[in-house]
């Protein structure tokens, strides 16, 4: 997965945030993952600063040490992502043997009744797992899965106190699922079941010692829970200093919809990258671009409208270019820089 980094203007290497990653069961890959831009802050904005990759992580490192700068998964910050390491090649995601999510089924998460927006998500949900979005993603299949449209399940609203900290890690966040699933508060697990998880203004998720809207945007992961594997993204609240690094529309309901869209599209495509073990994209990740990350990393806030809502554009190997729709005329690949 990858967290998704701030775009001076993202989710793990697509973890990708828009670098998706987990604190408990990604290991960080290998040298060619991007280091955020570090951050200063000058009157209440965040501005971008010179970028230093990150080193690559030793191969005897253990898995659940968090590296976040490393993680798939996670989407950085528009801005604050991808230094290239060199010249970057075209995009082209290659399967690893991965499972994907053929049909993908949403069941929404609220922290707790603070969290934003909670009478328009499950419209969207609704709306876009049941259009065009989807249908163009066949040329992602497996030879076991067809992946086609998805289905929306349903809202819970939690009630977790918020620490006098005002910070989570990743965590506390799989051991409230694992809570969550075992009192039937959520359905349990199965195999297309994805888990987005939504949290109010004001709470920090920290990866590693990395910042929600200070490094990334969100993020999606994979966590065993009694032999079932458990597909999650995390969305933190687009306001705040997440504001115009995650996205450029002037709504931040917009910009939330096309973060969500983000991971979602991610954990479809390559949904057990946090169970990957190794230093090296293989099995059991998904699609991936050992260079530009997952398939929404690509095209990080890369913006279009499907139907009355905003989604990213996701990157399609067959046309070379980043798409909504197969209708949609789509938008060029950008190596992404300071």
């Amino acid at each position: 997965m990858k967290i998704r980094t701030f775009r001076a203007f993202v989710a793990m290497t697509g973890a990708a945030l828009v670098l998706g990653c987990a604190v408990s069961s990604v290991r960080a890959a290998d040298s060619n993952w991007y280091a955020p831009v570090a951050q200063a802050q000058t009157s209440g904005a965040l501005k971008p600063q010179a970028v230093t990759a990150s080193a690559p992580v030793p191969a005897s490192a253990t898995q659940g040490s968090p590296r976040l700068l490393l993680m798939k998964g996670v989407q950085l910050m528009h801005g604050k992502s991808k230094a290239p390491f060199g010249v970057q090649a075209a995009p082209q995601l290659q399967y690893f043997g991965g499972p994907l999510l053929g049909n993908v089924q949403i069941q929404l998460v609220y922290w707790n009744k603070d969290v934003l927006f909670q009478n328009k998500l499950p419209g969207f949900f609704s709306s876009i797992t049941q259009s065009a979005y989807f249908d163009w993603l066949t040329e992602y299949n497996s030879p076991s899965t067809t992946i086609g449209r998805g289905s929306y399940l349903g809202a819970y609203t939690d009630s977790v106190a918020i620490p006098k900290t005002s910070q989570i890690e990743d965590a506390d966040i799989q051991t409230e699922l694992s809570s969550l699933i075992a009192k039937k508060a959520v359905p349990t697990p199965g195999a297309n079941t994805l888990y987005m998880v939504y949290f109010p203004p004001g709470l920090n998720i920290d990866q590693g010692g990395q910042g929600s809207c200070q490094v990334f945007c969100a993020y999606h992961n994979t966590f065993m829970n009694n032999g079932a594997q458990v597909q999650y993204g995390v969305i933190p609240d687009q306001g705040g200093n997440c504001t115009g690094g995650c996205g450029g529309d002037p709504s931040q309901f917009n910009n939330e919809t096309s973060v969500s869209s983000h991971e979602m599209i991610e954990a479809v495509t390559d949904p057990a990258v946090g169970l990957m073990t190794g230093n090296t994209p293989a099995a059991p990740m998904g699609w991936y671009d050992a260079t530009n990350g997952e398939i929404g990393d690509i095209c990080n806030a890369v913006q279009a409208k499907v139907g009355a809502y905003t989604v990213q554009r996701e990157w399609s190997n067959s046309r070379g270019l980043c798409v909504a729709t197969a209708q949609d005329a789509g938008a060029p690949f950008t190596p992404a820089g300071p």
